[in-house]
């Protein structure tokens, strides 16, 4: 499945064109610490996406972000960062979401200390299993974000949860190409796990988040290592912003995928 991020100011054209093309959303304004904070608003836009009436199990949502480190030694940030994806997983079950992505929250600067390697692996893999314990109707797909030396870490973590089958990796596209290691080799080392993807494009210096094809990733390779890998059933979100953005990456992804266009 394609999915897009919809924009709460003009939903009803984001949501014609999700039933035009039989896409998904992935909801992208409940990581924004400003809304989560603001009970009323909050409450607003859950019922705005709610008014839409999605079938439950088609959607996704970003999780919270920002300052997220349930690993950190800080116990005051564990205690938060714990409170603000609990909150992630409230919502989407209120949305009806399937699953729910998360960032690995590396450091790059620390991830060649073995201490704060290993205590990362252990508390983010217990915290999975304490989330996918609670809410037993969700997904959760661990994304790399900052990981920019290799996929190691995540497939580290992918790998001691692989009984947990409403675990996966979502692979960001854009983010692998910042980093060092070759996208043969994230292919290689997550393909596995892979159960959602990231696509956006970007020069290959920072993340731009822009219409695919504007920017210098490789789609024909990337499109490639995903058929190779077996991963085509995978769902995938344009992460862009803006209908005009959107549409003009779904026609240039129609040269690699045929669905949703085969109506």
């Amino acid at each position: 499945m394609i999915e897009i991020i919809p924009g709460a100011g003009e939903l009803d054209k984001y949501a014609e064109l999700a039933e035009k093309y039989s896409l998904g959303f992935e909801y992208n304004d409940f990581f924004m610490p400003d809304l989560l904070d603001n009970k009323k608003l909050l409450k607003q836009r859950i019922a705005l996406y709610k008014s839409l009436d999605r079938p439950a199990g088609t959607d996704t949502l970003h999780g919270a972000f920002f300052d997220i480190v349930p690993f950190s030694w800080d116990s005051g940030i564990r205690r938060h960062s714990l409170y603000r994806m609990q909150q992630s997983m409230e919502i989407a079950c209120e949305l009806g979401c399937r699953g729910v992505v998360f960032h690995t929250g590396l450091a790059p600067q620390l991830v060649s200390d073995e201490k704060y390697r290993s205590n990362w692996l252990e508390v983010m893999g217990q915290t999975m299993r304490r989330f996918l314990a609670e809410n037993t109707g969700l997904e959760i797909y661990c994304e790399n974000m900052f990981d920019e030396k290799s996929p190691f870490e995540l497939r580290d973590l992918a790998a001691s949860l692989e009984d947990e089958d409403r675990f996966g990796v979502c692979l960001d596209a854009a983010h692998l190409m910042l980093s060092q290691e070759k996208p043969e080799r994230w292919f290689q080392e997550l393909a596995p796990y892979v159960r959602h993807f990231h696509l956006n494009d970007n020069h290959l210096e920072h993340d731009e988040h822009l219409v695919l094809g504007e920017g210098s990733i490789d789609w024909e390779l990337i499109f490639q290592l995903i058929k190779d890998n077996g991963l085509q059933e995978s769902s995938m979100l344009l992460e862009m912003n803006g209908l005009d953005k959107i549409q003009k990456s779904l026609e240039y992804i129609k040269r690699f995928i045929d669905e949703p266009f085969q109506r």
